[in-house]
């Protein structure tokens, strides 16, 4: 295995070749330097919040996540685990480079997480989480934290529903505002997989990037939490038609990702900065308006400013804000006539 010098955030480690290590999950070690870059960059802002007491990088790989999460994120004790050998050998190399509290598993990551516990666990698995949450809750303890990815972007969007009642128990069909759908579906299937442990929990971040979605929860042991979270589970209307269920409550803990903010520098990506600089802001609304579909809908000569839109809609009263899941989307409590008629009003100015 060809290894090479790679750097990330404040750390430098050895890695597979970054030009083919992410294309499929046959490579010796898996690793991708692209949107998985964004996604740990902003895990390891966040957890540097957070300050958990260890982790476990449930799915270690070359073993960067990890130590990023020791040197950048402060987080004292890191648990690396990895059926595969060579991926734990690699991230043992690069663990001890930094001097990493490390303690190394070669084992399957359900088993593992059924008879360890751990204050946060990183899952981040090629493809869907499904086959791992339900342990990945397990595992969590009492007030610690769980981090979920997913990569199968089509049944989460809606856009393959067999495959979305198959792996997340919910029956979808893609909305304009998709890519939080996605979001809400992961929600909903770690908020599923909390309760049958007894564990309620509080969403902290949500975000997509280009191919990699990303929840973050607290977990806790709270029967009223379990309570109030099922209050939070709905649904969402296409075409006059109900589909779910999902995560209907908060993606966001706003002042989480405002202080992950204040520590965000130059060694992390633009595109993290972004993604925190949103989820600071964006309102507690279900979905959300995409400006250039409404355009079309409405049949308007041209796209309004964004500014004007969100403008015209906090001097009516409502919220309104850009999101983090589309560059064509605005977030607002207006119902559809209202933003239909901003829009127009808009356009013509």
């Amino acid at each position: 295995m060809d290894l090479v010098q790679y750097r990330e955030g404040k750390v430098e480690v050895l890695v597979p070749n970054p030009e083919e290590s992410w294309k499929s999950a046959d490579v010796p070690v898996f690793f991708n330097p692209r949107a998985a870059r964004v996604n740990r960059d902003v895990s390891v802002l966040v957890l540097s919040v957070l300050r958990p007491k260890d982790v476990l990088d449930g799915m270690t790989a070359s073993g960067i996540r990890g130590v990023r999460y020791f040197v950048e994120s402060s987080v004292p004790e890191v648990y690396f685990n990895d059926l595969n050998g060579d991926a734990l050998e690699l991230a043992r190399r690069n663990a001890d480079k930094y001097g990493v509290m490390g303690t190394f598993f070669n084992e399957d990551f359900n088993v593992l997480c059924h008879t360890k516990r751990f204050w946060a666990v990183d899952l981040d698995p090629f493809g869907s989480p499904a086959p791992f949450v339900w342990s990945a809750a397990r595992a969590v303890r009492s007030g610690g934290y769980l981090l979920v990815s997913a990569t199968d972007t089509r049944p989460l969007s809606g856009a393959s529903p067999k495959q979305a009642l198959a792996k997340y128990g919910t029956i979808l069909r893609k909305p304009e505002w998709y890519p939080e759908l996605m979001a809400r579906v992961l929600y909903f299937l770690v908020f599923h997989a909390a309760a049958i442990h007894g564990k309620g929990i509080e969403p902290v971040l949500a975000f997509a990037y280009e191919h990699h979605v990303r929840v973050i929860a607290r977990l806790r042991e709270k029967p009223s939490l379990i309570t109030k979270n099922a209050k939070q589970i709905g649904f969402y209307e296409v075409d006059g038609k109900q589909y779910g269920p999902i995560w209907a409550g908060p993606l966001q803990d706003h002042d989480v990702a405002g202080e992950a903010l204040e520590r965000w520098d130059s060694d992390y990506s633009k595109a993290s900065r972004k993604i925190l600089e949103l989820a600071a802001v964006e309102p507690d609304v279900v979905g959300y308006y995409n400006v250039h579909f409404w355009a079309e809908k409405l049949k308007l000569k041209q796209i309004p400013k964004f500014d004007s839109v969100l403008n015209a809609l906090r001097e009516q009263g409502y919220v309104a804000e850009r999101v983090l899941w589309s560059d064509k989307g605005i977030k607002t409590d207006a119902d559809e006539e209202t933003f239909a008629e901003v829009l127009r009003r808009a356009a013509k100015d």
